[in-house]
């Protein structure tokens, strides 16, 4: 049997660096040694790095997710 995922909304902001989501700010600190930073996502310690993905799911998950990763699956509305 064959599946295809359902579409499913979400809120995603793209880290250029500088800028932090309000949904992400109070879970992320300084990654030492570059211009990142250490998240703790519901997935567990991630960083997110320049092109990165601050994801907020629809059941309210804290995600990142790599660019092109990101891009590959989901699309602007």
């Amino acid at each position: 049997m064959r599946y295809r995922t359902k579409p499913i909304q979400l809120e995603a902001v793209r880290y250029d660096g500088k800028n932090v989501p309000d949904f992400a700010r109070a879970r992320t600190s300084p990654h030492a040694g570059e211009p990142a930073l250490n998240v703790d996502t519901d997935e567990g310690e991630r960083i997110c790095r320049n092109g990165d993905y601050f994801v907020l799911t629809a059941g309210g998950q804290l995600l990142v997710r790599g660019g092109s990763i990101f891009e590959a699956i989901f699309e602007p509305l």
